[in-house]
C-alpha cells in the first residue's frame, strides 16, 4: 500500500487536471474550503461586498462573510440561474462572487459568461463545484479563479467527509496558507478519496435526470432544458406520488439552498448507483 505523503501528491495531482487549477489543498469539508476562500478574497480583492445568488446557493454563502466583515448583495436569479444583467451591475462594486455550477444542484450556470462579467469588473470568481467536479464545462479553473467544493454525504464524489480548494495564483495559495494548517484532513482520507473518485455519480445523474424530466415532462418542471443532476418541479401532489413510486428521495421548497418557490426537489443526487 502506498504510504500517505505518495498518495497525497497522487491526488493533488489528479485535483489539479480536474479543476485545470495548479494549486489545490484538500481540507476537512466543504464549508471549510468556503471559508478559505472568503479569506482570500477579502485579502487579494479588499471591496466590501461579496456577492452571493438571491437562490440555489448554500447556507455558508450567508453565514461566514460576516466573519471578514464582508456586505453580502443578492444578485437576482431566474430560479438560481444567474441574471447576467443584476450581476453585470454589482460586480464592479464586489470582492467575490459565490455561486453553484449547477444552481440548487438542478440547473447549470452560465460559467463562462459569468467570468467574463465578473474578470471585467475586477470580482474575484468564486465556484463551488461539488456537484460539477467531473464535469467537461464546469469545476473549470479557465473560468473560476477559486473553485472549492465539498466530498460529503450526498455529493456526486462522496466521501462522507472532506472537500478542496483550489487556484492558479500562488500568490493566492500563500495569503490562504496559514489557515490552511487548520482545515487538515485525516491521513485515512487519502485512502479513501481514490475509491470515491472512481465513483463519481456526476455521469449516470446527468443521463438520470433527463429520464426524469421526461417522466415529467407533463408537469411544471423549472429549467426544463439545463443540465442538472436534481430536478424540481413545481408543486403537485402527482410528483410526490411519483416520487414515492420510484423511491426517489425529495425535499419541499420554498429553500434558498433550492429554490424560493413552492416547489418539490426530486433529490437524484442522494442515490446511490
Amino acid at each position: 500500500m502506498e504510504d500517505v505523503e505518495t498518495l497525497s501528491r497522487k491526488f493533488d495531482e489528479k485535483m489539479k487536471k480536474l479543476c485545470r487549477h495548479e494549486y489545490v489543498h484538500f481540507t476537512d469539508r466543504g464549508n471549510s474550503a468556503i471559508f478559505l476562500a472568503l479569506h482570500i478574497a477579502k485579502k487579494i480583492n479588499p471591496k466590501q461586498d461579496i456577492l452571493i445568488p438571491d437562490q440555489g446557493g448554500w447556507f455558508s454563502y450567508k453565514g461566514y462573510p460576516q466573519f471578514f466583515d464582508l456586505n453580502i448583495v443578492e444578485v437576482k436569479t431566474d430560479y438560481g440561474v444567474i441574471d447576467l444583467k443584476d450581476l453585470k451591475k454589482k460586480a464592479k462594486y464586489a470582492s467575490a462572487f459565490i455561486f453553484s455550477s449547477f444552481a440548487g444542484y438542478f440547473a447549470e450556470q452560465a460559467l463562462r459568461k459569468i467570468s467574463t462579467i465578473c474578470k471585467k469588473a475586477g470580482c474575484l470568481v468564486i465556484e463551488d463545484a461539488s456537484g460539477a467536479i467531473g464535469d467537461r464545462k464546469l469545476c473549470n479553473g479557465g473560468y473560476s479563479d477559486i473553485i472549492v467544493g465539498s466530498f460529503g454525504k450526498w455529493k456526486p464524489v462522496e466521501c462522507g467527509y472532506g472537500g478542496w480548494i483550489s487556484m492558479n495564483h500562488k500568490e493566492f495559495f500563500d495569503v490562504a496558507k496559514e489557515a490552511m494548517s487548520i482545515t487538515k484532513i485525516h491521513p485515512q482520507f487519502y485512502q479513501e478519496i481514490g475509491e470515491a473518485l472512481k465513483k463519481n455519480k456526476i455521469k449516470k445523474l446527468l443521463v438520470l435526470q433527463k429520464k426524469v424530466k421526461q417522466d415529467l415532462k407533463d408537469f411544471e418542471i423549472l429549467h426544463r432544458d439545463k443540465r442538472g443532476l436534481n430536478v424540481v418541479v413545481k408543486f403537485d401532489p402527482k410528483v410526490l406520488q411519483y416520487c414515492q413510486e420510484k423511491s426517489y428521495p425529495y425535499v419541499l421548497c420554498p429553500s434558498y439552498i433550492r429554490v424560493n418557490e413552492n416547489a418539490i426537489s426530486i433529490e437524484l443526487k442522494r442515490l446511490s448507483f
